[in-house]
């Protein structure tokens, strides 16, 4: 390969619903991540309550299945929510302005019980929770399949549960949620409709269901440009961040929310610490 600020140390990747648009928000961003597989470092304290309350939400419907009954236990709920969030301290967890543990704790415990409490009761017990569909995908370079792990599935719905500080329509998931039916479907399963579970972590938390309209023939646009990306990487005709390039306009372009911030050369600043890089352009 041609001298490239990122590195190939992973040619089998599979390739997560999530990990599309990603893509396309930064492919330079992405390339550190799945190519070179840098870590992207502590996750910050929203990704972290959003995790602990799908872990209450998973033992919650768990549990449903099992009994076969709706009867959230939101004390259960919330010791399954509480032990991911203590894994994940472990792991280490950026917080933002103005958050400490006790407050993330509380939004955590207050995130379940709206969903307990909005949710729950206009929702069907799931036939499987957290369930995993793959595709692999012969002959590429570095992409060897495409997966994912859906949150809820019941017939012919699938759901995923979302958490954020502001209320917001569907749209912002379609890609995302569009693959999870393309896979779902691609294993057997014929579904018809994609729900968003939606926990909004205001001062007093709400919980909404959404109706998303799929658009698969997107979602197979945007994973087919990938894969054609990853061959003419293959090709080894220019330096790799060359093709996968830097959008220092993306809003997540700042130290605070990329760990490969410090050796992004579209960074200001960062072109001497980069001694790789040549300067073609002499004045």
């Amino acid at each position: 390969m041609k001298k490239s600020l990122i590195k190939i140390n992973n040619d089998r990747l599979r390739i997560r619903p999530s990990a599309i648009e990603s893509f396309y928000s930064c492919p330079f961003s992405w390339g550190k991540t799945f190519l070179e597989g840098v870590s992207q470092g502590a996750n910050n304290s929203r990704a972290s309550i959003g995790t602990a309350i799908h872990a209450g939400v998973e033992n919650m419907w768990n549990d449903a299945i099992t009994s076969g009954k709706k009867d959230a236990n939101i004390g259960a709920m919330t010791d399954a929510a509480m032990e991911s969030w203590k894994e994940q301290k472990q792991e280490g967890v950026k917080f933002g302005a103005k958050e400490n543990e006790e407050s993330c704790v509380s939004e955590i415990v207050a995130g379940a019980t709206a969903f307990v409490e909005d949710i729950v009761p206009f929702t069907s017990i799931p036939t499987a929770v957290e369930e995993f569909f793959k595709i692999p995908l012969e002959g590429n370079p570095f992409i060897a399949e495409l997966g994912g792990t859906v949150d809820y599935i019941s017939g012919d719905t699938i759901a995923d549960v979302k958490t954020s500080k502001r209320r917001s329509g569907p749209e912002g998931h379609t890609v995302q949620q569009s693959t999870y039916k393309m896979l779902a479907n691609a294993n057997g399963r014929k579904i018809e409709h994609n729900l968003i579970q939606q926990v909004v972590l205001t001062k007093n938390p709400t919980g909404a269901i959404l109706q998303l309209d799929a658009d698969i023939d997107q979602a197979k646009y945007l994973i087919n440009g990938m894969l054609d990306v990853m061959d003419l990487i293959a090709l080894d005709v220019a330096p790799i961040e060359t093709i996968l390039r830097p959008n220092p306009k993306h809003m997540f372009c700042s130290e605070k929310f990329c760990p490969h911030y410090q050796c992004c050369p579209a960074v200001k600043g960062n072109l001497a610490k980069v001694a790789q890089v040549p300067v073609k352009i002499q004045l």
